[in-house]
């Protein structure tokens, strides 16, 4: 969203009353321009409209096909799960959620498709993204109202109130976002051109929901994308930073020192998670991966990953070969470890460690 004074009345997302709630529980909510607070209103109203009106529709469908156990990219933001996403969907054929159903996840099964694919290159690494592209079901989790993470992405002031989303207890706590997930979910299948096989997920967010996954899900297959940890920190440091300019709210802004908080606490939850799923979840549904590998050699980790899940092979090696062009393009960066805050620095060797467990089980993928 370029000028910012344009870009942030414009938000990119068809968001829904439950989000424009929480929205609108700040503080800074009626200093807001009364156009952009019309808009979003008119927005959020008519998102609620659609979302009612695609469950009424699935309703009449009648009794909706129980959900295959799903396969999850996981790992923490800026650890290489988009590119391993994309990778691992051309490999197999397997359906995934999509930019155009992630980005209108309350009206996408109702409104026709868009004639032309936009693609637009990511601000935090230039990675090429359209709509057809495997998108992160994270989004259509937000704008459906589910608690996330990326809710601070339009209020960044308010980023310490979500930590709660870094705590796996917290979602086994209170379920009512898989009724949402699984909904999603069922509509996605609903309009994908392949419908057979478990749905291909992406979202660093579900890995501190992992404990819940699975146990909702007892077949789930997990890929674990392991990079350093301080590029991690580094890479996220920007990555929100470029999300707050981009989708934030006028008014609204994240102390420095609160986003390394919470990214050191996010980190910290990640090691938690990645030894629980090592320990607990079966081998032959675990795989990590070692970001350095799938750069060095990208189309081999992600048909080994394929492989060593059990998941089919894709008919046609034209979607591998369009996608491994389009991954190429993004650019990955180095971060000087004298960057790295104080701060940070206990997390980050927490999270190499649990990593370097990870790495060193019979179920990983190591350059």
């Amino acid at each position: 969203m370029g000028n910012a004074a344009t870009r942030r009345s414009q938000p990119t997302l068809a968001i829904t009353r439950p989000l424009l709630n929480w929205l609108r529980s700040d503080l800074g909510w009626r200093k807001l321009p009364l156009q952009q607070r019309a808009v979003l209103n008119w927005q959020s109203t008519w998102g609620s409209i659609n979302a009612q009106l695609t469950r009424q529709l699935e309703s009449q469908r009648g009794p909706s096909t129980p959900l295959a156990d799903p396969v999850l990219v996981a790992g923490t933001w800026r650890s290489g799960t988009t590119v391993m996403h994309e990778l691992l969907t051309a490999a197999t054929g397997l359906p995934t959620p999509r930019s155009w159903q992630c980005m209108n996840a309350a009206a996408f099964t109702t409104t026709p498709r868009r004639s032309h694919h936009q693609v637009l290159a990511r601000p935090m690494d230039a990675l090429p993204i359209g709509d057809e592209s495997p998108q992160e079901d994270e989004f259509a989790l937000l704008t459906l109202g589910a608690p996330s993470a990326y809710r601070a992405f339009w209020q960044p002031g308010r980023l310490a109130e979500l930590t709660e989303t870094l705590d796996p207890d917290f979602w086994l706590r209170d379920s009512s976002w898989l009724i949402t997930l699984e909904g999603f979910l069922r509509d996605v299948l609903s309009t994908a051109a392949a419908t057979a096989g478990p749905l291909i997920l992406k979202s660093p967010n579900h890995s501190f929901r992992l404990p819940a996954l699975y146990r909702r899900f007892p077949g789930l297959r997990v890929v674990w994308m392991a990079r350093p940890a301080a590029q991690v920190f580094m890479s996220n440091r920007k990555m929100w930073q470029t999300m707050f300019a981009i989708h934030g709210l006028a008014g609204s802004s994240v102390d420095p020192l609160a986003l390394d908080q919470f990214l050191a606490h996010a980190m910290h939850r990640a090691a938690d998670v990645l030894l629980w799923g090592v320990k607990t979840m079966p081998s032959a549904q675990w795989l990590t991966v070692e970001h350095a590998a799938l750069q060095a050699a990208p189309e081999r980790v992600a048909l080994d990953a394929r492989d060593q899940l059990g998941l089919p092979a894709a008919d046609n090696p034209a979607p591998m070969q369009h996608a491994l062009s389009l991954t190429q393009q993004g650019r990955v960066e180095r971060h000087a470890a004298d960057e790295l805050p104080a701060l940070a620095l206990e997390a980050c060797h927490r999270l190499d460690q649990a990593q370097a467990v990870a790495l060193h089980t019979d179920r990983s993928h190591k350059f």
